[in-house]
């Protein structure tokens, strides 16, 4: 039984290896809300989404569809005393004529746009100010 547990335990840490993921500082672009530090920093990529704002919160990477980004989130929290799962699929059009932010949670009355949204090109060090947050705790 030990062999079979440190087997799985080594093909865990090397799936760990191989998923390893990029940091904020990596992002291609910056999606959010205009004037705000609310948003998402992009890693064109390998699809890492990170959440911005009081603190960045890693995301499940997210998938090419046409010109937005797909990320599909399911966790389990802490509301209170209480446990909640959290399903929510963030979509980021990135077209730069018309980025646009839309959120879908089953549980939360479907899905939610955001259009004053603005998009920020990270090549230039425009979007070190939003992966400077410290990390959100898990």
């Amino acid at each position: 039984m030990k062999q079979v547990m440190t087997g799985a335990a080594a093909g865990l840490a090397s799936l760990v290896l191989l998923t390893a993921s990029g940091e904020p500082a990596d992002a291609d672009l910056w999606i959010g809300l205009a004037g705000s530090q609310d948003g998402f920093l992009l890693d064109e990529a390998t699809g890492e989404v990170w959440m911005t704002g009081a603190c960045l919160r890693r995301l499940e990477p997210a998938r090419r569809e046409g010109s937005a980004w797909v990320s599909r989130t399911r966790e389990f929290v802490s509301v209170g005393r209480m446990t909640a799962r959290l399903d929510q699929t963030f979509r980021l059009e990135t077209h730069p004529q018309a980025p646009q932010i839309s959120v879908y949670n089953p549980d939360r009355g479907g899905e939610q746009a955001f259009s004053d949204v603005e998009l920020i090109a990270c090549d230039t060090g425009a979007c070190d100010r939003f992966g400077a947050s410290p990390r959100c705790a898990d």
